[in-house]
């Protein structure tokens, strides 16, 4: 599932070098660090009936929020690159020159899941929790769950779009320290 995420979201950045790579660390970070600390914390139980559900709920937010965050940090670099080539030219580190379009992009990443946090009960019930309602288990332990989930999609997708963009951040770059994303370059 991992892979399969890390393909979807590498077709976002076509134009950085390892987009595929760069993608299977995010998402792989997101979902294993969040997963992992369920399974310790036993929020979760070890059983592939509870696993796979969950697992791909956190997988499959966090390929979006590493999508999201490649796309916003490549469409912010470009469209300033003669901000961060001044940047460079005036002897700042490329780290420095993108700092605020690496914050835009995680911002950006995690902005579907704050909106869906914020309407959480009020605009819509979850999946998870509908279900376990039309099944019969007890609301309070429902909600519980579903407050659950709804916090592992929201570190793994942070975790994610972090990682993505820190990792598109070094791409971005030659070894000399020159800007190598350019607007309108295409995957060859």
């Amino acid at each position: 599932m991992t892979f399969a995420a890390a393909f979807t979201a590498s077709r976002r950045a076509p134009d950085i070098d390892d987009a595929l790579l760069v993608a299977f660390y995010a998402v792989g970070a997101g979902a294993s660090v969040v997963i992992a600390f369920m399974l310790v914390t036993h929020a979760i139980t070890p059983e592939v009936t509870v696993l796979v559900p969950v697992g791909s709920m956190i997988i499959a937010n966090a390929m979006n929020a590493a999508a999201q965050a490649m796309e916003r940090f490549k469409s912010d670099v470009t469209s300033h690159v003669g901000q961060i080539e001044a940047g460079l030219s005036l002897g700042a580190e490329p780290r420095a020159t993108v700092a605020p379009y690496v914050q835009s992009a995680v911002y950006a990443s995690l902005l579907p899941r704050l909106d869906m946090l914020k309407s959480l009960g009020l605009v819509w019930i979850p999946g998870v929790m509908a279900g376990m309602l039309v099944s019969g288990a007890s609301p309070v332990y429902a909600g519980i769950f579903q407050f659950i989930v709804v916090a592992m999609i929201l570190t793994a997708s942070g975790i994610a779009g972090l990682v993505a963009t820190l990792l598109f951040r070094t791409r971005a770059f030659s070894k000399e320290a020159q800007l190598t994303l350019r607007p309108g370059r295409q995957e060859s």
